[in-house]
């Protein structure tokens, strides 16, 4: 895989780093803030013997979360037990604007890696606009994301995007799938006729359990499929690899006005996710859409 990186010859206080590959974006998140951190010069005085010994401690301390000028932002964790599916407000009141002001302790630097930063909720992105444009020299603050429509322009417009690049099709399609609510999907399409209104209420709710960006860009790919079988009913072009007979049944079944109109819903849910629309909700309107259409 093609490696990418931030370069270090002007530091601007604030970064967008997109991505499909949560690795990717990682690597390059924490490797620039070992740069950061790692002021090489210093390193007889830090007590190393050489600028690699001393980048290796500060790399260590940075992936076992125990750098104190590198924090990190994420979900937190939920009192009955798993984790939360957003960035709150009250974290970055506390984990960034209540801290910004405070002299780094080692160096230079102090960096916050704000994972998932597309999940911020909106007074979240409200909160963070100011540190993202008046933020302390010795401040850099990283935003994490894979799909910057979550993100309000006035968010954009103060960070320097970075891209990570985007994953292959279908190595994305073959770890959605792995997913057990969404590889219920393309059957369920097929026979959405069939289907009963507790059926389509059930897995609609099912399916509000899923990160949205992963069920859009599922849906996305069985629409591209399906219009692909009903222009070129060929098995080798499709990405929805061990779908192929559902996709061929959708393809025969619902018309071009209809897998339209789908695509169209799709793009509103995306940015309806912006105003906390509800998913569950958006995929019972898709459902009624493509059964009442059929």
């Amino acid at each position: 895989m093609k490696q990418y990186t931030i370069t270090t010859k002007r530091i601007h206080n604030a970064y967008l780093l997109l991505g499909q590959e949560e690795e990717e974006l990682e690597r390059m998140a924490k490797d620039f803030a070992v740069s950061l951190l790692s002021e090489e010069g210093r390193f007889l005085e830090k007590g190393f013997s050489s600028p690699e010994a001393y980048k290796e401690n500060i790399a260590l301390r940075v992936n076992k979360g125990e750098h104190p000028d590198c924090i990190s932002v994420d979900f937190e964790e939920k009192s009955g037990g798993g984790r939360k599916s957003s960035i709150s407000i009250d974290q970055i009141r506390r984990d960034v604007k209540a801290t910004v002001d405070i002299s780094p302790k080692e160096g230079g630097y102090k960096v916050y890696l704000i994972w998932h930063s597309d999940t911020m909720t909106i007074e979240a992105q409200n909160a963070i606009l100011k540190t993202l444009e008046e933020a302390p020299e010795h401040v850099v603050i990283l935003l994490l994301a894979k799909n910057c429509t979550r993100l309000l322009p006035t968010v954009l417009s103060r960070v320097v995007k970075v891209f990570a690049g985007e994953m292959n099709i279908e190595k994305r399609w073959r770890r959605l799938l792995e997913n057990p609510v969404l590889s219920q999907l393309p059957l369920f399409l097929s026979e959405i006729s069939h289907k009963k209104q507790p059926e389509l209420q059930s897995l609609a709710e099912e399916l509000g359990t899923v990160e949205a960006e992963d069920l859009y860009c599922f849906l996305d790919i069985i629409l591209r499929d399906v219009l692909c079988c009903k222009c070129c009913p060929d098995p080798a072009l499709l990405y929805g690899k061990g779908i192929t007979a559902q996709v061929m049944e959708m393809s025969a079944r619902y018309s071009f006005r209809t897998l339209g109109r789908w695509g169209e819903y799709l793009e509103r849910y995306k940015r309806g996710r912006l105003y906390n629309v509800q998913t569950s909700s958006q995929m019972m309107d898709m459902f009624f859409l493509l059964s009442e259409e059929v």
